[in-house]
């Protein structure tokens, strides 16, 4: 009998379409008076409430670029798209209930839903119209013409009319407010609620299948326009002031403009339709390195970037960043390549990428003909390369628009040289004379090295020579000799002053156009020596023909320039320890000289080259007026050997009479076991700044270096054995390290400079030709010869040793010894040079201790704080059963606990 009334009330409910939740919300606006019970029929409100709970949305449509895809965790996806969702289902006024129905589904297989990525997108530069966003008035109007693809829910008055007329739901509008089809079949007469129902097939015909894909496409189409206008105008304002071709093959070509203060924005553009890889990094190398993939869709033709990094232990794939920090702009592709505009911060405060500076950084670039798939892109292979820029830094000075009638060059360069293979470092130099008689200025110069040759060509250097005898002018028909050396004929020891210094990696440089360097003064002839050093490690035999360009031109520039070289004398003294990390030196330049040299005044400085070798790690030029330090006048805390380009200042700094100059240099040495010592060859170092500035003065170098005596008195040396420390530094200063190079020195040998003038005018006539900056032949074997060949006397405890072993069994890897030195070294006494254009000192050498100023304060830079990797999202948002469980264990140990 039970069984008969439970079937019985069963079969009952399903006739009549009872519905207790219907009921249940229908007697409670009853019981409460709710506004919808006043309004509305109680028909109306089961109608509304089944409908609240199994009304399909219609289809919403995104139209753009879809948001990238990511493998890892958002924290802040999951909120957002609820947060979107709670704000599409606002309930109806008067009634708090919400009951969502789980049973929800797409209705048809045509409603999918696109990305409008429009929307993440930065307004960088977007034009007003009318007072108005155009971005703002775009995306208005896309939601328009979403509405008129969507499913558009009817009004409960509308809803209404159409029970009293067909007793069916309509699902939606047709375009063209074409007829609705018939329904496959009529609706049971007890359904209170009608079902969904879609056309009968039969009437789905061709025409209208096609006529609403015709506007779909259409409508795409209109966007994908609007889009491409937008991003036209989005970067309109955007000037990429600066450009570069990565490879050789010029198959990959970056630009950008370093204007704003925050943000810079690219524009790659690169010979593949697959992917695009644009990296960071301090060698050409993925480990580590912050690391941007970017491909434009083959079908949608949408913009996709990730922002990735290398691992630090290994050249493995990449890795998706856990913070995005790159925005795309706009992105194109044609039959061949691929161009895409992205913007990210100079600071974006993510460990995995790399902070952009002025600095120089390795920019890298990958290619591959295919997309990546699911993010994860195919190894690009041998289609991929790496070039040293400085992307904060100034842009250099343009050369002159082409085919300037007044503007000639002058081609200075070796012809077929045979570079030695029996030594890893070679100087050549070769005399020429000015093809101009009378003052020309040199606005620029430009590199001529063989593409074959360019990893062995270290740096080329032009020199002018003060004399302008004839028996130079017999010298430009030979081929040349070796520079600094006994077989370089003595008229060319007048060769001194610099007029361009080119280094590895750059491009060469253009003078600004209120500046020209003299070139070819001398009616009788003005002669040059060209200075080539070959740094070849492998000891290759090559035929080599490089130089230097000089682009000059007879309508003299407004101001006359020159070159000042300051910074460490090229000497064996200069010392830098091994095992270091970071070990600093530096060259004084005196306000003494200045004052002396400058006019009232004083000079303007346009550009400067940092020159040091493979141990070089940061390089500066250093301003200090009446004893405090002004801003730095060049800097680069991420040296580069393969790439010494000129430092273009982008506002000219005076240097005033009285004014102090430090070059300081930073190396590290953690992978060299012995000491590296100053020198010529690539594994010797060298501290030098070639400053160019105007007006041109007779100062050629201002430099110094570390007395002998401090300098062994430092390493904890009192003296040698068979002479006295006395006229070890006499012969320094006065004979170069030639003498000290004889395997079987003899005290006799120093007797005659006993007998010599000693007095300070003669230590000075002495030294005025025998000390030049980058003059003393230092290569590698003379270094070794002469550490090898001083042997220690006092203290005890060195005696016997010679000075090389002394320096190699010092421990080095002690902090304290290694800071010890380096303070005593760095801010101790300085034995200072005032040289002039014809090699003359201008003032007597003089030992000076390094002067205390107040330091420059250190920039209070953006403090980032490091963003926390996600794990597991259960890490990132705890879920609401959790955060219940624990407030329940812990309200329950409470009451325990009472």
């Amino acid at each position: 009998m039970l069984l008969c009334k439970v079937v019985l009330l069963f079969c009952t409910h399903w006739i009549v379409g009872g519905d207790l939740l219907d009921l249940y919300v229908e007697h409670m606006d009853e019981t409460m008076k709710t506004l919808e019970y006043k309004t509305s029929h109680p028909k109306d409100l089961r109608n509304r409430s089944r409908n609240k709970r199994s009304a399909i949305e219609g289809p919403f449509f995104r139209i753009g670029n879809y948001r990238r895809q990511r493998l890892d965790v958002d924290e802040n996806w999951s909120r957002i798209r609820k947060a979107k969702a709670k704000n599409q289902r606002k309930p109806l006024k008067g009634d708090g209930l919400e009951f969502p129905n789980k049973q929800e589904m797409n209705p048809g297989q045509d409603q999918h839903e696109f990305l409008n990525k429009i929307e993440n997108e930065p307004k960088i530069g977007m034009p007003m119209i009318n007072g108005k966003d155009q971005l703002a008035l775009f995306q208005t109007e896309e939601i328009l013409l979403k509405e008129k693809f969507a499913t558009k829910p009817f009004s409960h008055k509308e809803r209404e009319e159409l029970d009293e007329q067909s007793q069916f739901e309509i699902i939606g509008s047709y375009p063209n407010e074409r007829e609705v089809p018939p329904l496959k079949k009529s609706p049971k007469f007890w359904n209170r609620v009608p079902k969904k129902y879609l056309p009968a097939a039969k009437y789905l015909k061709a025409d209208f299948k096609n006529e609403k894909k015709n506007e779909r496409r259409v409508f795409e189409e209109s966007v994908r326009e609007k889009r491409s206008l937008i991003s036209e105008n989005s970067v309109k304002d955007v000037e990429f002031s600066r450009i570069e071709v990565l490879d050789n093959d010029g198959d990959v070509v970056l630009e950008w403009d370093p204007s704003d203060e925050e943000i810079i924005t690219f524009k790659v553009t690169a010979k593949t339709l697959g992917y695009v890889g644009i990296g960071f990094n301090e060698k050409s190398h993925m480990k580590g390195a912050d690391l941007i993939l970017a491909w434009v869709n083959d079908h949608t033709r949408q913009v996709n970037l990730l922002d990735s990094h290398g691992l630090k232990e290994a050249n493995t794939a990449p890795v998706t960043d856990v913070s995005q920090d790159v925005t795309a702009i706009s992105g194109n592709q044609n039959d061949t390549h691929t161009t895409i505009i992205f913007s990210r911060k100079w600071l974006t405060c993510d460990p995995d990428d790399k902070q952009l500076t002025g600095d120089t950084i390795r920019v890298l670039w990958a290619l591959h003909p295919t997309d990546p798939e699911l993010n994860s892109a195919a190894f690009h292979g041998e289609k991929r390369g790496g070039r040293a820029l400085r992307l904060k830094a100034p842009a250099p000075h343009p050369p002159p628009p082409p085919r300037t009638a007044d503007v000639q060059h002058w081609d200075v360069k070796l012809n077929q040289f045979a570079v030695s293979n029996s030594t890893d470092t070679e100087y050549w130099c070769k005399i020429f004379k000015a093809p101009v008689a009378g003052k020309h200025h040199m606005i620029g110069y430009t590199p001529l090295v063989e593409k074959s040759n360019e990893g062995l060509v270290h740096h080329v250097i032009l020199y002018e020579c003060v004399s302008t005898s004839p028996t130079l002018g017999k010298h430009t028909k030979l081929a040349g000799a070796h520079c600094y050396s006994p077989t370089m004929p003595r008229e060319w020891e007048s060769c001194l002053q610099p007029v361009l210094a080119w280094a590895r990696g750059s491009k060469g440089e253009w003078f600004p156009e209120h500046v020209g360097i003299p070139v070819g003064e001398h009616k009788e002839g003005t002669y040059y020596m060209l200075e080539v050093h070959y740094n070849n490690p492998l000891r290759r035999t090559i035929i080599d023909s490089s130089g230097v360009r000089i682009h000059y031109t007879s309508n003299f520039r407004k101001n006359e320039a020159g070159i000042l070289v300051a910074g460490v004398a090229v000497t064996p003294l200069h010392v830098v320890p091994p095992k270091q990390e970071t070990y600093a030196t530096a060259g004084y330049c005196t306000p003494d000289c200045t004052n002396m040299m400058f006019p009232d005044e004083g000079i303007n400085v346009v550009s400067v080259v940092l020159h040091s070798h493979l141990a070089g790690r940061k390089l500066s030029l250093k301003h200090i007026r009446e004893g405090t330090e002004l801003p730095t006048i060049v800097q680069d805390n991420q040296f580069d050997f393969d790439y010494q380009q000129s430092h273009t200042l982008d506002k000219e700094v005076k240097i005033l009479p009285g004014d102090e100059i430090v070059a300081e240099c930073v190396y590290g040495t953690l992978d060299r076991p012995n000491a590296t010592l100053g020198g010529y060859a690539a594994d010797q170092e060298m501290c030098l700044a070639f400053v160019v500035h105007y007006p041109r003065t007779e100062l050629a170098a201002c430099y110094s270096m570390t007395p002998v005596r401090d300098l062994f008195k430092t390493l904890g040396i009192t003296s040698f054995k068979g002479i006295s420390m006395e006229h070890l530094e006499k012969l320094f200063l006065t004979t170069g390290f030639d003498a000290l190079a004889l395997p079987n020195m003899q005290l006799s040998n120093y007797q005659a400079l006993q007998a010599d003038d000693q007095s300070d005018e003669g230590l000075v006539k002495k030294t005025e030709s025998a000390l030049k900056i980058m003059r003393d032949y230092t290569e590698a074997k003379n270094n070794d010869m002469l550490f090898t060949t001083l042997v220690i006397e006092d203290p005890p405890e060195f005696r016997g040793r010679t000075l090389a072993e002394h320096m190699q069994a010092l421990p080095w890897t002690e902090e304290l010894l290694a800071r010890s030195i380096e303070k005593n070294l760095y801010h101790g006494k300085h034995m200072t040079f005032c040289r002039m254009r014809n090699d003359n000192l201008a003032m007597p050498v003089a030992v000076q201790m390094f002067p205390n100023f107040t330091a420059l304060p250190i920039p209070n830079n953006t403090i980032c704080t490091e963003i926390r990797r996600l794990t597991s999202s259960a890490e990132t948002t705890p879920s609401p059963f959790s955060f219940i469980l624990t407030m329940t264990l812990t309200v329950s140990l409470l009451w325990t606990l009472v």
